[in-house]
């Protein structure tokens, strides 16, 4: 079972940036009874982890402001992984940041696209003793080299988690429940590019809940490439003859910084990545199209109602996807149940992984039909990524992608079931919305 511990984070100044009344923007409708002793609006100074900011977004958050956390997060210096070092020790120095003088466990809040005004999720922020992935940390999909080398220089530069782990475990009790709704003095507020709230305070450590926290088996929700950034780094650390005999959990490089959210009680949204190939056979496409396959049917239909048809079978259990062609042709693709179970019997999967619909798309179509390899998938010379369907149907019509394909979300029993099997899906399986802000709190590692 998992290790926890509480931390001291390193925060945005509650001198600087914190007051006695609550901005409009972060306001919560229970903060005319019990408002904060004192609250930060720190929405200028957040920002979304690396992998989900475009060019567009980290100008804006450039110009946001000055201490916005984009220049650790995704610094756009020539060498930005020692920019953003500097950075961190300029902002130490000049009291834009802080270090909280006692570790705590901190409580972290944000609300939903379907309840934008309710803080409907909620988890525990702690440290979590790193492991190999297995029977108490479990991993639910690949992950691909080029982030994780990028990750890990960062995190040689600054010696600092910047950015939590999101991680789920399943209980149906509310135990412990009560300790998180404890009221508290201090928060850190924003919100994200999208309107939706998030909120972090410190909390009492309870030795209760953090009991209660270590017997759980934890699912990586969002985080693979820095779980296994930290790991990198953990060794690299030990490897020094200095700390090599140093007990599990001794070093400050043993720990990470992870989100614990209780998945039964809280409604997490998982939202699809549609796939864009830039290099595919034409003639092997077509064939698809024209319903040559024997292992799925064409259906017809405009581009743009390929994404409505998807979410009307978003419960059926046969494999479906979108098919975007130029010239403003799309298909829906249907799978025979019976004949891709049989392809998929000859691979090396649980039966999990077999029943999902991206592995129907890597192995019987990326693999067999386009001969796009998992090694070409990891290297992601052939295949681009995207959350938008009319972004992916525009690029097709622009000429930047040859096809695109759109997918349905992955169910969050499909991710629980997988990585109770022991096994992983594709990569870019599970997109996990709203992302955890940069900038709520940092875990440093210098200790």
């Amino acid at each position: 079972m998992p290790r926890v511990a509480p931390f001291a984070g390193l925060h945005y100044s509650m001198a600087s940036f914190g007051g006695t009344t609550v901005p409009d923007r972060v306001r919560l409708p229970d903060d005319a009874d019990a408002p904060p002793a004192r609250v930060a609006d720190i929405t200028d100074l957040c920002c979304p982890p690396y992998d989900v900011i475009g060019d567009s977004q980290r100008v804006e958050l450039l110009a946001r402001d000055e201490r916005n956390a984009v220049r650790v997060e995704f610094s756009p210096e020539p060498d930005p992984h020692a920019s953003a070092a500097r950075t961190l020790g300029l902002w130490t120095a000049d009291g834009t940041l802080q270090r909280r003088e006692e570790p705590a466990a901190y409580y972290y809040r944000h609300t939903t696209a379907s309840a934008p005004d309710d803080l409907t999720v909620e988890g525990v922020l702690l440290r979590v003793l790193l492991e190999p992935w297995g029977d108490g940390i479990r991993p639910h999909e690949h992950t691909m080299p080029g982030p994780k080398a990028d990750r890990l220089a960062l995190l040689r530069s600054t010696r600092t988690q910047l950015s939590p782990i999101l991680a789920l475990y399943f209980d149906r009790s509310d135990r412990y429940h009560h300790v998180m709704g404890r009221a508290w003095s201090e928060e850190w507020r924003a919100r994200d590019a999208d309107g939706l709230l998030h909120q972090l305070a410190a909390i009492e450590v309870d030795d209760r809940l953090l009991g209660y926290l270590a017997r759980q088996t934890l699912f990586i929700a969002d985080g693979h490439h820095r779980y296994e950034t930290a790991l990198a780094y953990q060794a690299e650390v030990r490897h020094d003859p200095r700390w090599s005999a140093a007990a599990p959990g001794e070093l400050a490089a043993d720990w990470i910084m992870m989100l614990l959210v209780n998945a039964e009680l809280s409604e997490l949204e998982i939202r699809p990545t549609h796939r864009l190939l830039l290099d595919a056979d034409p003639h092997a496409l077509g064939s698809l199209a024209a319903g040559h396959d024997p292992l799925f049917e064409a259906i017809a239909m405009s581009p743009s109602g390929l994404a409505s048809a998807l979410d009307e079978r978003r419960f059926d259990e046969t494999p479906a996807f979108g098919l975007v062609l130029p010239d403003d042709h799309g298909f829906l693709l249907v799978g025979d149940r019976r004949g891709l179970a049989e392809r998929l019997l000859r691979e090396q999967m649980s039966p999990a992984v077999r029943a999902l619909d991206l592995t129907a798309l890597h192995v019987a179509v990326l693999g067999d039909r386009l001969g796009i390899s998992p090694d070409d998938v990891a290297a992601g010379n052939r295949l681009a990524y995207t959350r938008d369907e009319a972004d992916a149907r525009e690029r097709v019509t622009r000429g930047e992608a040859v096809c695109a394909i759109l997918v349905r979300s992955t169910r969050l029993e499909q991710l629980a079931e997988v990585a109770s099997a022991g096994d992983v899906m594709p990569q870019k399986s599970t997109y996990f919305y709203p992302k955890l802000l940069t900038g709520m709190v940092f875990n440093p590692l210098e200790d």
